[in-house]
């Protein structure tokens, strides 16, 4: 197998390993991910203190994740480098309906997110929601993609990321506490709150699987 990932140069042997485990469910191997000091985070937090922060330049975030996985090239683990777009969290999917977001930087990791203010204070308000695409976030979203697409290109994968679904979304819509009493008070109304999560969802990872190609033919993932 030929794969070339110039920030991974035994991207094959480590890609054979994890199909053994994830294809074959192998109970032989054996995979671990290694965690290094990185300059890039260093550089991060002196930049960057925790909390609230300004909205984040393109340029500058795809230029964080190729230092940070240029760092990783001589470490010989099992891990495949790529970047996980961070901004595009609990913002992107309240945004897309019209929420006010707000984004957090973390020194510790480099990570830029983004938050979501309660959107409603009552059901009312549920029937207006509308997925808008053409709109701020959705804009943001298409111009993140194609960004880190460039930037990505025959160096390291870009991750598919955070579903924000089922109660996660209803959260967004009222906050954790209020979404628990919602669940007693109006199940019927959550129940349509999770679908409409459910097509939103869809729609996301639809857009995102059009623009980001896969890579060896899977997808890169953080949380793999």
């Amino acid at each position: 197998m030929s794969v070339e990932i110039a920030y991974c140069p035994n991207a094959a042997a480590r890609l054979s390993r994890l199909r053994a485990l994830y294809a074959r469910g192998d109970p032989n191997i054996v995979l671990a991910v290694m965690e290094v000091p990185s300059g890039a985070v260093q550089d991060f937090g002196v930049r960057y203190p925790p909390g609230e922060c300004a909205t984040p330049s393109l340029d500058e975030r795809c230029h964080f994740w190729d230092a940070l996985l240029a760092e990783r090239c001589a470490i010989a683990d099992d891990s495949i480098p790529s970047a996980y777009l961070t901004e595009m969290d609990q913002g992107l999917y309240g945004g897309l309906v019209g929420g006010q977001a707000h984004f957090v930087a973390d020194p510790a990791t480099g990570w830029i997110s983004s938050m979501l203010f309660p959107l409603l204070e009552n059901w009312d308000g549920f029937e207006k929601l509308r997925a808008d695409f053409g709109g701020e976030w959705g804009r943001r979203y298409q111009a993140q993609l194609a960004a880190f697409v460039r930037a990505a290109a025959g160096k390291f994968g870009v991750s598919h990321f955070i579903l924000i679904d089922s109660l996660n979304f209803v959260f967004e819509l009222f906050g954790a506490g209020r979404t628990y009493a919602e669940l007693l008070d109006n199940p019927d109304k959550v129940r349509r709150a999770i679908d409409f999560a459910y097509d939103l969802n869809a729609k996301v990872q639809d857009m995102f699987f059009e623009r980001v190609p896969l890579l060896a033919g899977g997808t890169c993932s953080n949380a793999g």
